[in-house]
């Protein structure tokens, strides 16, 4: 059966984007897996890291004059039929998907600027979950629904959805569609914060779910039985000094670490009960700590591979720059794999 994993938190700038395709790399490569990629966020960022070389391409063909066109279906155009209520379900079977390599089961379903059209009709859906108006019923669990055929209709192990830093319908339906979600932190206090924020946010996502999950079955509707596992932090762009993380990045570690066991784990079992988080994670809510690599981010955008991908010839970089930075690169491929196997437990 398809595992579906969100990276969640509605704090932007921690790096949640980038996360998901390496995690996507990583379980395809080091764990030979099928991986479905979903772009649900309206920014379309990992459609582009995907499909920057397609992107390119298209784009210059335009600056000749030629009319063009991205490949495959973009979820907005998958999701509309049935907002709009021309269908009773999405049209799984001709949903067309990008595999941007042939040398690896990594498939994008790629995302849609216009996609952000579909806030309103899913908070509507919402609204009117408990209502008999079956219309918005379908609509409440579309996303689901569609995610759950698609998986099974291509035999994926794995459909990463990368989610808006959002608290929003469109984001909330995503989030709930998922098996098991981890959760992107920087170490500052403003994710400290957002600690707070995001356990009231999903207290209240999971409780109104639950509520009419029942209702949903006895209508034959393809509603998630379950909320999400918590899965864990991923504790990213701190820096380090010999190897551990400075003193002013571990003090916001730590704490993140204890408002995480004092507060979120807490909020979603009283909400969801004690299956909705991994036990490895009430004492030990850091699943993965990936420090700031410097430059190896940006290069990796530029040649749109996965760090550990990235060859001398093609950086520029030379001599000792080289020598840190390939064990930099071979660091980056350790903690991704790492984390694979994590989210493949």
């Amino acid at each position: 059966m398809t595992k579906i994993v969100t990276l969640y938190n509605h704090k932007g700038g921690v790096s949640k984007t980038t996360t998901t395709y390496h995690l996507a790399h990583a379980l395809a490569e080091h764990l030979g897996k099928k991986v479905l990629v979903v772009d649900a966020d309206p920014q379309c960022n990992i459609t582009e890291l995907f499909l920057y070389r397609v992107i390119e391409e298209l784009d210059q063909k335009e600056s000749q004059g030629e009319q063009t066109d991205l490949p495959g279906t973009s979820l907005k155009d998958a999701l509309w039929p049935r907002l709009d209520g021309e269908r009773a379900d999405v049209d799984v079977a001709n949903i067309e998907l990008i595999q941007p390599s042939k040398d690896e089961e990594i498939y994008i379903f790629r995302g849609d600027i216009a996609l952000s059209e579909a806030e309103d009709r899913l908070s509507y859906a919402h609204s009117q979950r408990m209502t008999s108006d079956m219309h918005q019923k379908r609509n409440h669990i579309a996303i689901h629904d569609m995610l759950r055929r698609l998986g099974e209709r291509d035999s994926f192990d794995y459909i990463l959805v990368d989610v808006g830093p959002s608290a929003g319908a469109l984001t909330r339906a995503f989030f709930l569609s998922c098996d098991e979600f981890l959760t992107p932190v920087a170490p500052d206090r403003y994710n400290f914060q957002a600690i707070n924020s995001l356990s009231e946010i999903l207290s209240k996502w999971t409780s109104e779910h639950l509520a009419i999950v029942s209702d949903f079955k006895k209508l034959k509707l393809n509603i998630a039985e379950d909320p999400p596992i918590f899965k864990g932090l991923i504790m990213q762009r701190y820096q380090r000094h010999n190897g551990v993380a400075k003193t002013s990045y571990q003090l916001w570690i730590d704490k993140i670490a204890a408002r995480t066991i004092e507060k979120l784990t807490p909020s979603l079992i009283e909400s969801g009960g004690k299956k909705s988080v991994y036990p490895a994670t009430l004492t030990n809510p850091i699943t993965t700590a990936i420090p700031d690599f410097a430059s190896i981010a940006p290069m990796m955008l530029q040649l749109g591979k996965p760090a550990w991908r990235l060859e001398k010839k093609e950086t520029g970089w030379q001599g000792a720059v080289w020598d840190d930075r390939e064990k930099a690169i071979n660091e980056v491929r350790e903690l991704f794999f790492k984390l694979a196997e994590v989210v493949d437990e």
